[in-house]
């Protein structure tokens, strides 16, 4: 958990930005299909791909989704490399050599965009493909668990009670002990059984903000009347934070202390400490045996099941793994000389960029999720559209800002424009998500944030990085190039960014997020 950038998302978005600055732009005198078909569809797809690579480094995916989609895509790049290098070698004419005919053939970069495109869509499919063998695998572990468990629990809870009930009239009260503890045995065991069986993992377990000292407290006063030799202290000040849970909160807590007094010698506490942030919930239970064994820390972590240490041994640390799993957190453990230490972290908040909306549980991240990213993109586009249109009004025009792609164009102009505005809206949204949570929730601080953002990117963006650009491509350009018709279009693209992002995370996100959660569901 915490604040994390999915760095290959950079391979992807370099290749389709390298590409896009070999792709060649037909001169405007030349047929307009051949000018649109040739020039501007490459020059979307591989700026679309750029922007696209920049999202999933943003965005609050699994890392080895953006690793594979970027292996496939310099997979594609490079295959369909070879494949057109093979080709214009093949077919060169007699005499010319294979790097004449290499150069001669200005289109091969819009070749090399569709590989990097046709790479980037295995990639995803591959990805797809991983997740669904993760989930089976994982499927397949639980099922295994449950058997484990009937097996063990119920046959031999079954077996006693038989014994002790056919000895009532000579065992007395402690053959109805017996019974009733087996009895309740096989109540708790089919209860987690239920669970197990009606539960996945994180996003499809139904959760919500409870208050993790209460359950705490619940736990460590359950512990204590089973073991009142046991000494257990309760640090984490008087506030009660809350973080996103269920109601099976407290077995975590109440397994987790009880295997510490277990394994804890007599007279040594167990502490139990919880600090909170903006963002998280951190609940240590920490004890002074001999160390959790090896096997236990990766059954925790990592919810690995090892058959060697018998049916019954680790289900209860399973069972707390994947209760904290299905609430979106994480277990970490520390051993040491002096004992261990198993820590819960809990999320106090959704796996999305901004409270407005009201998101799907999940990690902490700096990035939006998936919804969150998509309503980023459609509010930029807007935006964009709001720059042309006020750069319009005072004088200006998009279409110098294809000069900097080859080609003074209309067209071009507002295609690399709206690129542009897609890749600074993802940074918006990241700014957003570190701005205290207090105004996260707040729609004139989206319009304060974007309105500061735009006059960074005037004054850095348009007024150094353009104007160095232009000059690399022997377009004259004064450094800095500050102007008042690029400040107000700056200045009414910042504030469109902010509204139309706070609106679309308020209205649009949640309905997006009901979509995807039901086509994972199918």
């Amino acid at each position: 958990m915490g604040t994390r950038l999915n760095y290959s998302g950079l391979v992807v978005a370099g290749v389709g930005f390298l590409l896009t600055r070999f792709t060649v732009v037909l001169a405007v005198d030349q047929s307009p299909a051949r000018f649109y078909l040739s020039g501007v569809v490459p020059l979307v797809l591989g700026l679309g791909l750029s922007a696209f690579g920049v999202a999933l480094t943003v965005a609050n995916v699994d890392r080895n989704l953006v690793r594979t989609t970027a292996i496939w895509c310099v997979l594609g790049t490079a295959g369909m490399f070879a494949l057109v290098v093979l080709t214009l070698l093949g077919a060169a004419p007699d005499g010319e050599t294979g790097v004449a005919a290499l150069q001669s053939r200005t289109y091969l970069s819009n070749f090399l965009i569709g590989g990097s495109v046709g790479g980037t869509l295995t990639g995803l499919y591959a990805a797809r493909n991983r997740r669904q063998r993760t989930r089976l695998r994982r499927q397949a572990t639980r099922l295994e668990v449950v058997n484990q468990l009937l097996r063990h629990e119920v046959l031999n809870g079954l077996t006693a009670i038989r014994g002790y009930a056919s000895l009532r009239e000579t065992s007395g009260r402690e053959a109805e002990r017996v019974v009733a503890d087996r009895s309740d045995g096989i109540e708790e065991t089919i209860e987690e059984v239920g669970y197990l069986t009606e539960n996945a993992g994180p996003g499809e377990t139904a959760v919500g903000p409870v208050s993790v000292r209460t359950h705490i407290e619940a736990s460590v006063r359950s512990v204590r009347e089973r073991y009142p030799d046991a000494e257990i202290t309760v640090e984490g000040g008087d506030d009660s934070p809350e973080a996103l849970a269920n109601d099976r909160l407290g077995y975590v807590f109440t397994h987790l202390v009880e295997n510490a007094v277990v394994h804890t010698p007599a007279g040594t506490p167990v502490d139990v400490s919880m600090t909170a942030t903006e963002d998280t919930v951190s609940v240590a239970v920490t004890d002074g045996g001999p160390g959790l064994p090896e096997r236990e820390q990766r059954l925790l972590e990592t919810g690995e099941v090892d058959d060697s240490g018998g049916p019954r041994s680790g289900f209860g640390l399973y069972f707390v793994r994947f209760l904290v799993a299905s609430y979106g957190g994480s277990v970490e453990t520390e051993v040491g000389p002096d004992g261990t230490t198993v820590r819960v972290v809990l999320s106090r908040t959704a796996d999305s960029a901004s409270d407005l909306g009201g998101a799907t549980p999940g990690r902490v991240s700096v990035g939006p999720a998936v919804p969150h990213l998509v309503v980023v993109v459609a509010a930029a586009l807007a935006a964009g559209v709001v720059y042309g249109v006020a750069a319009q009004q005072v004088g200006g025009s998009v279409g110098i800002i294809g000069a900097l792609y080859g080609a003074e164009h209309t067209v071009v102009g507002w295609v690399t424009h709206q690129f542009h505005s897609v890749v600074f809206g993802f940074v918006f949204a990241g700014l957003v998500a570190l701005s205290p949570r207090r105004y996260r929730d707040s729609l004139p601080a989206y319009v304060l944030v974007g309105t500061g953002w735009a006059l960074v990117l005037w004054f850095v963006a348009a007024g150094f990085v353009s104007a160095v650009w232009l000059r690399l491509l022997g377009v004259p350009a004064a450094i800095p190039s500050l102007s008042a018709v690029t400040l107000v279009a700056h200045l009414a693209w910042g504030p469109a960014l902010g509204v139309f992002t706070a609106l679309g995370y308020r209205h649009v996100s949640p309905r997006l997020a009901r979509v995807r959660d039901h086509l994972v569901g199918h």
